[in-house]
């Protein structure tokens, strides 16, 4: 029976000591899970077939709910692997509950210090830009391998990057970057309306690829047993003895 690398999801033999494809270390055997630890930081994957698991197959554990953060900036540029939507909410919730916390808290010292309203905005406006500057590769990371979990490839990610991008750039080119920086455009001062609206026309598709892809990896169930990239992944609280 094959076993899968708790890291990266390669497929590895029962007797490896270390994953060939990432160089992670590998423990033998099934894993007796009894509460008192994370399983996937012990490193241990679970290979073997029987009643006494909940998953009858192949799988590794994966952080669970609460864990989901520190996990994804632990790997914070893996796209290998799979991960269940439990670790991508749990992701998205604390993200969302640490990068409020640093908001807030640079809002009340900033408006502590004397400082004006519009200044506090700016401090946080600028708090949050960096913020999510910093988290961008472990969310996509994560994502890819949420979608690793559904069995579509994290390469499809690209299509919308790419698409938006050069929207964007054509958007900008077309309305013309003082207007475009501007609160009102100027419609009798645009530089190329043809440049404008195929923007748009790349814009609208990327945003409704990345979409599908968003509630792909939201919703969407994982495969059951091995897929081609990996294990099953599990949460802490579905291994039962």
């Amino acid at each position: 029976m094959a076993n899968f690398c708790p890291r990266c999801g390669s497929g590895t033999d029962p007797n490896d000591a270390f994953c060939g494809a990432c160089g992670t270390p590998l423990t033998g055997g099934a894993y007796d899970y009894n509460g008192s630890a994370n399983p996937y930081d012990a490193g241990a994957p679970i290979a073997e077939r029987g009643a006494a698991y909940y998953v009858d197959g192949d799988a590794t554990v994966g952080p669970g709910f609460w864990g989901a953060f520190g996990h994804c900036m632990k790997n914070y540029c893996n796209f290998r692997g799979r991960a269940t939507r439990t670790e991508y909410w749990g992701w998205i919730v604390v993200n969302a509950l640490v990068g409020g916390v640093l908001q807030m808290a640079v809002a009340a010292a900033t408006l502590g210090s004397g400082a004006s309203v519009y200044a506090a905005e700016t401090a946080t406006n600028a708090v949050e830009g960096l913020w999510n500057l910093a988290v961008f590769l472990p969310a996509l990371a994560v994502m890819g391998r949420r979608l690793h979990d559904v069995g579509w490839s994290a390469k499809q990610m690209i299509g919308p990057i790419v698409l938006g991008g050069v929207g964007l750039i054509l958007l900008i080119v077309g309305i013309g970057a003082e207007n475009f920086a501007a609160e009102e455009i100027d419609a009798e001062n645009i530089p190329s309306f043809g440049a404008m609206l195929a923007g748009v026309a790349l814009i609208l598709p990327a945003g409704i690829w990345q979409l599908v892809l968003g509630i792909t990896s939201a919703f969407v169930r994982g495969k059951d047993g091995p897929n081609r990239f990996g294990g099953r992944r599990l949460n802490p609280a579905d291994v039962r003895r």
